[in-house]
């Protein structure tokens, strides 16, 4: 036996004969498209539900002011900078677990998601905490008018509290999804997001002996909803009701594997912190134009964000696949499923282009009367809605890199593609060019199409096949 996974093997736990509450994805032995299909459905709604979160505060204080939107804008992208941290640790978690799983080793996969949860618990309280104190340094630098940033803080104070309860459940949903179970998950974030819709309204806008708390009531929704989701997601493994469980008697954390878990996590997290701080610098160039800009800026990557659902699901898929797959030491398998991935995707992509862009004044006009902000929202649509294709091959072609364990090619490719190729497009273009704002958008579809390009030469030299983890 290999002897680097000696302490998780040496664990006295017996996996029950007893079948999980919820299906499984054959991702081993399945044909392809059809597994690849159950597992996705159910993922892509997951990923969808939880967008939801922000819809639903989005939609909400809409009503306040599109300083607001902006607000909300510019928080998801802070919040999103420090989900990387815990993300990046889930997705280490998430791509050695699958291929413990893959060896037909189930002890060894507790043991992976006992330690994981352990570690989640104690690095989400502390970022929570950090945050909460620095949101007064942090803010100003982001948003450029003084009511922007007097909301911003307003809600990202309330919402800080659900963030060990957002990181908690993220990683147990990838906990669960690597053994094939993209069911269960769905499950929780959909409770968990009706949970928001409820409490949303209530408490911006009042009702009975409940306040109006305006922004601060959608804060105060969502980090209730979050935590919510880390008490389900906790009963859930504790329980048994998942097919990965929970070790007992093995609440001591294990440095050595920890730290293979983090030479996964590091990549991912800084790939994540790539993909945050190309948008965070590109909502600052937005604001450089304009409040208008920066709001359509927001309302435009809702619609990218619900677009690109199908594609984080089947990246999600595939590289849970190559892990497992690779584990069973059934490396062909890899390319019928990014095949069968990509076959998939360009119906979706397209469909759901050609709406994003029909509709675009429609779904402006749910959020705001603003015409500036209509206007450029619009503009944002005809032009992104170009690269939807170009992200959807690039982004998936990665994952399978990085669920073969090398965390650190993959993210070069994302980081290099994102920081060093569309960043600088989007601010020569937006500049130095008299397309000005709409430099950003043409700037962001040119760095899709560069990213695509590169994650395919990566994939077909097949270095990353060699990985082992």
């Amino acid at each position: 036996m290999n002897t680097k996974h000696r302490n998780e093997t040496k664990v006295s736990h017996s996996i029950s004969q007893k079948p999980p509450y919820f299906s499984r994805s054959d991702l081993l032995s399945g044909p392809a498209q059809k597994s690849l299909l159950y597992f996705t459905l159910p993922l892509a709604f997951s990923f969808l539900v939880n967008m939801l979160y922000s819809l639903i505060d989005t939609y909400f204080v809409s009503h306040i002011g599109k300083e607001a939107i902006a607000a909300i804008g510019i928080s998801e992208q802070l919040g999103f900078f420090v989900f990387n941290f815990g993300g990046g640790f889930a997705i280490g978690t998430g791509i050695i677990l699958a291929r413990r799983i893959g060896e037909g080793n189930r002890q060894a996969a507790d043991y992976v998601a006992t330690q994981s949860l352990l570690a989640m618990a104690l690095l989400s309280t502390m970022l929570a905490t950090a945050l909460y104190y620095l949101l007064p340094y942090i803010l100003p630098h982001l948003a450029k008018d003084p009511a922007v940033e007097k909301l911003a803080y307003i809600y990202m104070s309330a919402l800080v509290f659900g963030i060990p309860g957002n990181f908690i459940t993220f990683l147990v949903n990838a906990i669960v999804r690597s053994s094939g179970n993209s069911v269960l998950p769905m499950t929780i974030l959909f409770t968990t997001t009706i949970i928001n819709a409820i409490l949303a309204p209530i408490l911006i806008f009042g009702l009975g002996p409940v306040p109006e708390l305006g922004i601060q009531g959608a804060g105060i929704a969502t980090a209730v909803a979050q935590i919510m989701g880390a008490v389900i997601s906790l009963w859930v493994m504790f329980s048994g009701k998942s097919d990965v469980r929970i070790i007992r008697d093995k609440l001591k954390i294990d440095f050595s594997l920890l730290w293979r878990i983090v030479k996964q996590a590091v990549p991912a997290s800084l790939q994540m912190f790539s993909v945050s701080a190309t948008r965070i610098s590109l909502f600052g160039l937005a604001a450089s134009f304009g409040t208008p800009v920066i709001a359509a800026y927001t309302l435009g990557l809702k619609v990218d964000l619900f677009v690109f659902m199908s594609v984080f699901a089947t990246g999600v898929a595939l590289e849970i696949a190559t892990g497992q797959n690779l584990g069973a030491k059934q490396p062909e398998r890899i390319w019928i499923f990014h095949r069968a991935a990509l076959r998939q995707l360009i119906v979706v992509i397209a469909f759901l282009g050609v709406c994003a862009f029909s509709f675009s004044e429609k779904f402006a006009e749910l959020f705001t009367q603003d015409a500036a902000v209509i206007s450029e929202t619009v503009s944002y649509l005809h032009i992104v809605t170009f690269g939807y294709l170009f992200f959807a091959v690039a982004l998936t072609t990665t994952r399978v890199i990085s669920g073969a364990g090398a965390a650190f090619r993959s993210m070069a490719i994302v980081a290099g593609s994102l920081l060093f190729l569309q960043l600088p497009a989007c601010f020569i273009l937006a500049k130095f060019t008299p397309l000005n704002q709409q430099g950003i958008w043409v700037g962001i579809v040119t760095g899709y199409a560069l990213f695509m390009v590169i994650a395919l030469v990566n994939l077909y030299r097949k270095k990353w096949l060699a990985v082992n983890i």
